[in-house]
């Protein structure tokens, strides 16, 4: 077999394989999309979350992952002793890495039955993407949550994902959930419409929240991890327009 560079009429070069007295030229170029997994929290667990959910993201090939959090417009964020170690590191999120996005996978801890008023207000300033021609038009939707906890109720997780799934299709996004799977069957606040993580105990030291008692069931990391597989398998197949990046 003998393998040489050839240059296209249009300047793109391109691999030509020779085998047998055949020849058969490979484009040098894969597709790439891109998914943005975005979360508010003030705590590591969801963000852990997040992270398993951006790491099944990662597993389709083309994938470009990116993880963002929500900035907390209601209150300074100059007080760290309110976050846990390393959340105030991620990368803000802003409108444009959204309407840049193939996929966008959501989430945020669900308060007293209803969804955490931080991402609520992100989702207004998202308002203008609606009106002007539904600009996230047919992006992939999903979402994930954070139930139960010291001050944070009990319950209402469906009500928190449905919420971010009735965002999505307010925009005619295509909303994704959980794929079908025996997990569900046995983990904890289990829901086909998004992974959910029930809250733990916060260890508080000097300067504030330091960890989460509970990690991550097996059970959790699993939904996590094929919710954000699944999510990037659809984008990935509903966004090949046929444009090719340099591998």
């Amino acid at each position: 077999m003998f393998n040489r560079s050839n240059v296209t009429s249009d300047g793109r070069e391109t691999a030509t394989e020779t085998r047998l007295g055949g020849t058969r030229e490979k484009n040098r170029k894969k597709m790439v999309f891109r998914v943005s997994v975005v979360f508010f929290s003030k705590t590591a667990r969801l963000v852990t979350l997040a992270n398993v959910i951006a790491e099944g993201a990662r597993a389709v090939e083309g994938a470009d992952v990116r993880v963002f959090r929500v900035r907390d417009t209601t209150r300074a964020e100059e007080d760290a002793s309110a976050y846990e170690r390393g959340i105030l590191d991620c990368a803000i999120v802003t409108p444009q890495d959204i309407l840049e996005s193939d996929c966008v996978i959501f989430g945020a801890q669900t308060r007293h039955g209803r969804l955490a008023p931080e991402m609520s207000l992100f989702f207004d300033r998202l308002a203008s993407f609606h009106a002007n021609g539904c600009a996230l038009k047919g992006k992939i939707g999903s979402s994930f949550t954070e139930v139960g906890g010291p001050g944070q109720g009990y319950g209402g997780h469906e009500i928190s994902l449905m919420t971010f799934h009735s965002f999505f299709m307010q925009h005619g996004m295509i909303s994704v959930g959980v794929p079908p799977l025996p997990v569900l069957e046995s983990a904890q606040n289990s829901t086909v419409f998004g992974t959910t993580i029930s809250g733990g105990t916060t260890v508080r030291g000097a300067n504030g929240p330091v960890s989460r008692v509970r990690e991550l069931s097996a059970e959790e990391v699993k939904l996590a991890y094929a919710q954000g597989e699944w999510a990037s398998v659809i984008a990935k197949q509903l966004h090949d327009d046929g444009e090719l990046e340099d591998a």
